[in-house]
């Protein structure tokens, strides 16, 4: 093996082993997520956060794997992708003392991946990243109906999230589809501390801890229809404990026979026969050189299942090419307004969530 080789394999292992020992430390999309199945990262890497996190359809990202893996087919070659970025959380809603906002700063985005093209008909992929977070931290307060003193206080902080892991393939059989297969391990762990202050009665005050890890198999099925002039996708995600399953559909559009510009639509039921929460997207990618990309996406989010929820989501991002690698970055901005209970609320009440995430990522043609 020359020396080159065993320099990139160095790197990669080393990137690799790096996303598994980074602390869990980014924060969820408001209460009601930090007690559910967490805060899904919109986007697993600069490439497809700029796309608002597109599943069913996309341009050949190597972290299809964890997606749509018949879309790692797309770009021949064998081709190593990485990101990592910070995000901002900001959570408000108004009680009987008045507006809270809570506002927290993390490292949100952070994945890897590989493609290795085997033959004309196969390629072959494997990746993990960061999927979501359930990381919280607020405070509520109650009054007393007569005095309006403050008499109580909730208090709940919790950490902890989500990661995925797969490996698969892409299978091209003919010249009008692409069929892709992955599976891996989905693994986390999650803590909760919530506080009860009595200001009255101190001795009624109360801490609890709790927890849970997972560790459990899941998979990812898709098939792809590239056309002259449109391609066509459909991806499944399989759940486990902590992550509702979810299916994609969306297509792509192309400006061209060269290509250099696309526009598309895709969209995605989570928890599909529960939930049902519908995820849409607008998507439009621009390539005026070959060394220059612009990319972004409209979505919006409708939530009809036990918590009622409306939201929007605005992203956009660039590639720049020097020679072999390509440096990616992206912006994400997400608000989501639901009516729901905080803490010990008896009565729900509009909470406003909104999410800023940078990510800053290479693909790197080997």
């Amino acid at each position: 093996m020359n020396e080159q080789g065993i320099t990139m394999r160095t790197v990669i292992f080393s990137v690799l082993a790096l996303l598994l020992i980074i602390p869990r430390i980014t924060s969820a999309f408001g209460y009601a997520d930090a007690n559910g199945n967490g805060t899904s990262i919109p986007g697993y890497n600069a490439v497809t956060m700029a796309l608002g996190g597109v599943r069913a359809i996309g341009f050949g990202d190597a972290l299809s794997v964890l997606t749509n893996p018949a879309d790692i087919y797309r770009i021949p070659g064998t081709t190593f992708t990485m990101s990592i970025g910070p995000g901002v959380i900001s959570e408000s809603f108004e009680d009987s003392t008045g507006n809270h906002k809570y506002n927290w700063i993390s490292l949100s985005n952070l994945s890897a991946a590989m493609k290795f093209q085997v033959s004309s008909r196969l390629a072959l992929g494997a990746g993990i990243a960061r999927i979501s977070d359930f990381s919280f931290e607020g405070k509520y307060y109650e009054r007393d109906d007569i005095s309006h003193d403050i008499i109580e206080d909730f208090e709940l902080v919790s950490s902890g999230g989500l990661y995925e892991s797969a490996a698969g393939f892409s299978w091209h059989p003919d010249s009008w589809i692409n069929i892709g297969l992955s599976a891996g391990l989905r693994f986390g762990e999650a803590s909760y501390d919530s506080t009860y202050t009595d200001r009255v009665h101190h001795e009624n005050d109360t801490t609890v801890s709790i927890g849970w890890n997972e560790s459990e198999f899941c998979w990812h099925a898709g098939i792809m229809i590239p056309l002259s002039m449109t391609s066509i996708g459909i991806s499944w995600a399989s759940a486990t404990d902590h992550y509702d399953a979810r299916i994609a559909a969306g297509a792509l559009l192309y400006a061209g026979d060269s290509k250099q510009g696309a526009l598309g639509v895709e969209a995605e039921i989570v928890d599909p026969g529960g939930a049902n929460i519908l995820e849409g997207k607008f998507i439009g990618q621009l390539s005026p050189s070959s060394s220059l990309t612009f990319r972004g996406a409209l979505s919006f989010i409708d939530g009809n299942a036990e918590i009622e929820s409306q939201g929007l989501g605005l992203s956009f991002g660039t590639g720049i090419a020097f020679g072999r690698i390509t440096l990616n970055g992206a912006f994400s901005w997400s608000s989501i307004t639901r009516e729901s209970y905080a803490f010990s609320l008896e009565d729900p009440i509009d909470i406003k969530v909104s999410q800023s995430l940078l990510s800053f990522g290479l693909n790197w043609n080997l």
